[in-house]
């Protein structure tokens, strides 16, 4: 036991080592759960986002080891999610990196409507709406399901994946972040 909490302990360092030289100034997500849990829901995490972004166990971690660990335990509701998400990744990405959209803290897609040109085709903007509907329904639907298998709250399970999909997301993505001077949630890049 005390060579896994080691384990997680030098991970966990040389994760924020990486998030801080990458970035001049990172997002941090305060997690207050049990370690073991939250050991559980990131090996779910990045099992998952590994399926959804085709990225196999070449280089991957051998303490979250991915790959198909959910899916011996996951639903046909999640697996359903899954191959939805995994169909509309280049739609996403393509607003995504155009910063018409951004990930909120509670791990969902939302509209920058800031950042929306006003030449923007109406049909444009209601396609984006519609995907990122989509695409939340399907996430809350592997967020659910997760907090249930671990046993844990809905809400730790979104900062997880909030954190794996930062982790993931090209520089110059938009996430909702708290600013402590403001004392409020603001838009931020990567």
């Amino acid at each position: 036991m005390r060579k896994v909490f080691l384990a997680f302990v030098v991970l966990a360092l040389i994760s924020c080592a990486r998030v801080h030289f990458r970035t001049e100034e990172p997002i941090k997500v305060n997690i207050n759960m049990r370690i073991d849990v939250y050991q559980h829901v990131a090996k779910d995490a990045d099992s998952i986002e590994d399926e959804i972004y085709g990225e196999d166990d070449e280089g991957a971690n051998l303490f979250f080891s991915s790959g198909i660990a959910y899916a011996a335990e996951s639903s046909t509701a999640v697996n359903a999610a899954v191959a939805r998400r995994k169909k509309r990744v280049d739609e996403i990405d393509k607003y995504f990196t155009r910063g018409y959209i951004g990930e909120n803290r509670q791990a969902h897609l939302k509209i920058r409507t800031r950042a929306l040109p006003a030449s923007l085709a109406k049909e444009t903007k209601m396609a984006i709406r519609r995907v990122i509907e989509d695409e939340n329904r399907d996430r809350e639907i592997i967020y659910r399901a997760v907090a249930k298998k671990r046993r844990a709250e809905v809400s730790e399970v979104r900062k997880v994946f909030f954190e794996e999909h930062y982790e993931r997301a090209p520089r110059g993505a938009w996430f909702e972040s708290f600013n402590k001077e403001k004392g409020e949630y603001v838009w931020k890049r990567k």
